[in-house]
């Protein structure tokens, strides 16, 4: 894995698992039984997943998060949407505090090593998809289209949050890696225009990406959509390992984009080839992602969603495949 992501000639792609407790709770054993075949390059991606009854996050009905949004899930095992904004209303910006970034218990750091596997861990949140979780989608794109100074003031209280979560998590615990996310892409376009994005959003996930890499860790970042217009900028700010969505933009140019300079973690196309194409489609499928992305000297993580919608026959042929086009060394 580590080979892989400094571009260092791993001896093969490393695998990465992806599964939805609503994939668990539509093929129970049968897809459990293709993962253990298939074991992930992460620590603890054995195959071992549990469906949404041990997971309420993913359960139907309603849930306040640490931060007081409310979310809202209809049962599809995926997870729900934010339906009531603590801050719908820009005056009640002055009085809200942020969740204690000191709270919980970390694990002991001998409970996370593990020589054989790599360990990412979570960055505790996300920016943008944080900050309209508290104050709503469409009101939050119209202030940012409008420049009101509560954006920067809210980024501000989020970004602080993350960075002083985040030390605490990297001075307590063990890990190779931290990743972070943020969906900002539609179908066909960024959700704003990318010198806003440039303005905004840019300096805060250099801060994030400073933090990680001062702690000599790798940061991953995913970020859903049509993002083609950014790359470039993930890549400046320090992205190690970049999970772009694939069926949003044409792969050959985002390989141009990316080969030899971030390493992929692939999303086998999520919307058409993995859910509804046959085991030989997504073999193929993906024997083009590692034409594309893979190289001797790395570059590429093998990885798919697997989704309430992706039957296992399907999930087999494409971790087979990504072992069977894996580039090798000469």
């Amino acid at each position: 894995m580590v080979r892989a992501i400094e571009l260092r000639g791993p001896d093969r792609i490393p695998l990465s698992h992806g599964v939805l407790p609503g994939a668990i709770d539509n093929y129970g054993e049968r897809l459990r039984e293709v993962l253990r075949h298939y074991p992930g390059d992460f620590a603890g991606q054995t195959g071992e997943y549990a469906g949404t009854d041990n997971n309420s996050h993913y359960q139907r009905g309603e849930e306040t998060d640490e931060w007081g949004c409310t979310w809202v899930n209809t049962g599809l095992g995926t997870e729900g949407q934010v339906k009531r904004h603590p801050l719908a209303d820009w005056s009640a910006l002055a009085d809200y505090r942020a969740p204690d970034p000191d709270a919980g218990e970390w694990p002991e750091r001998q409970e996370l090593r593990d020589p054989d596997h790599y360990l990412i861990m979570s960055g505790w949140g996300r920016l943008f998809e944080r900050m309209h979780f508290l104050r709503g989608y469409g009101r939050l794109l119209i202030d940012i289209a409008e420049r009101r100074p509560e954006v920067e003031t809210l980024r501000d209280l989020v970004l602080d949050h993350t960075l002083k979560r985040l030390t605490c998590q990297l001075e307590s615990c063990e890990c190779d890696g931290v990743g972070y996310m943020d969906d900002w892409g539609t179908q066909d376009r960024l959700m704003i225009h990318p010198d806003e994005w440039r303005r905004l959003f840019k300096p805060a996930y250099k801060q994030i990406a400073d933090l990680v890499h001062s702690a000599g860790k790798h940061f991953h970042f995913h970020t859903d959509g049509y993002t083609m217009e950014v790359i470039d900028d993930f890549v400046e700010i320090g992205v190690d390992v970049l999970n772009p969505q694939f069926s949003c933009m044409p792969l050959e140019e985002l390989a141009d984009k990316c080969r030899g300079r971030v390493c992929i973690r692939s999303d086998i196309d999520r919307q058409h080839v993995l859910p509804f194409g046959t085991p030989a489609e997504v073999r193929e499928y993906v024997r083009r992602v590692c034409e594309l992305f893979a190289s001797p000297a790395g570059g590429l993580i093998g990885h798919g969603e697997v989704g309430p919608d992706v039957r296992p026959e399907n999930v087999a042929a494409m971790f087979q495949a990504f072992l069977d086009f894996s580039p090798r060394q000469s």
